[in-house]
């Protein structure tokens, strides 16, 4: 019984390891962000969570293949925003306010991205479009 357990435990880690967890890990472990900067990364990292269960239980379940793909890319747009913000930050780059106020506009985006609701304005994709070719079914 414990080999099932930790099993499924070890999937259930693998489901969960992102980079914007790993970023949003990074800043509540680093020493030179200040606790408000702390308290937004465990923000970001029960956004990221939420957002995981989204695509697991609304967005595969409910939304077709080109709407849950355009919806994955603006994710993926914030976590590009995330690491790239993480890695000025690093360098100096940006100072310890700018920081915290861009890190607050992103944290506050993944919530949003992951409480939208799914409705008929979802139902299809507005970027991406099927290209159908020669002998496809329309």
């Amino acid at each position: 019984m414990a080999e099932k357990e930790l099993s499924s435990s070890a999937r259930g880690m693998a489901v969960r390891n992102s980079v914007s967890l790993g970023v949003f890990l990074a800043v509540a472990a680093s020493s030179k962000v200040p606790l408000t900067v702390v308290e937004l990364a465990g923000r970001g990292i029960t956004a990221d969570a939420a957002a995981t269960r989204w695509v697991l239980e609304v967005g595969k379940p409910h939304l077709d293949g080109f709407t849950l793909a355009d919806k994955l890319i603006s994710r993926g747009e914030l976590e590009d925003q995330l690491v790239e913000l993480w890695q000025a930050y690093g360098h100096g780059g940006v100072d310890a306010a700018a920081f915290g106020a861009r890190l607050a506009a992103i944290v506050e985006a993944i919530e949003e991205w992951s409480s939208a609701p799914v409705g008929p304005a979802e139902a299809s994709s507005g970027h991406l479009r099927r290209v159908l070719g020669p002998g496809a079914d329309r």
